[in-house]
């Protein structure tokens, strides 16, 4: 079995005791798509942050994937900001819809795909005004005031600002909300109707081309 990490000191104890940078590793990975997707701004050490951004704290969470990888995921410390007075949950497609499509791509002999989409909160910007000031794990950037950008997981707002990004693609793409499931999408492709249902980042495709949609 594995020890997974309580946090990036304990992982590098393991990395040590274990002879190996496979913690490290991963944490290089996933703060390499973190930059690669722009989400934080950096202000250098001792830099101000926007008037009236707060701050607050990010972490690391450890897992072992079923292959034996060493995955690392960067989480903001949401609950430090105040609750919103709305909803800001990504929308679900219900057990019920999911089977209606599975039928109907059945019925229409059309192809049905599953897929999920990685770092999908990260395609889209936060409206939270958040800053931290980086740890130890973000190497020569320790101390520098970061802004956060991005929809960060762990924000407050995250879920429904990535919904807010699918509906705008989805909707280039000729695809409308269905009246009755709305986390059921759909649109007319000649003689049939193709749809894509919605489960946060993890998508079912009914469609006659699905890769021309992924």
């Amino acid at each position: 079995g594995y020890v997974v990490p309580r946090d990036y000191a304990h992982a590098e104890q393991l990395d040590i005791i274990n002879k190996n940078n496979k913690w490290k590793d991963s944490v290089i990975l996933e703060l390499g798509q973190i930059d690669d997707y722009k989400t934080f701004i950096d202000l250098g050490k001792g830099g101000i942050p926007p008037k009236g951004s707060k701050k607050i704290s990010v972490h690391l969470i450890f897992d072992i994937k079923h292959d034996g990888r060493h995955k690392a995921r960067l989480v903001a410390d949401g609950h430090r900001t105040d609750i919103p007075l709305v909803s800001v949950y990504s929308g679900v497609v219900s057990l019920r819809g999911l089977r209606i499509v599975t039928f109907l791509a059945e019925l229409n002999e059309l192809k049905l795909w599953a897929t999920d989409i990685g770092n999908a909160y990260l395609e889209a910007y936060t409206l939270e005004k958040v800053h931290i000031t980086a740890g130890p794990e973000f190497g020569d950037r320790k101390g520098h005031t970061l802004v956060i950008s991005k929809a960060l997981y762990g924000l407050r707002s995250s879920g429904l600002r990535w919904h807010e990004k699918l509906a705008i693609i989805l909707k280039k793409l000729k695809f409308l909300p269905c009246k009755t499931e709305p986390d059921i999408w759909m649109r007319k492709n000649h003689d049939v109707y193709e749809y894509i249902a919605v489960y946060v980042d993890d998508l079912a495709i009914c469609a006659r081309d699905p890769k021309s949609i992924t």
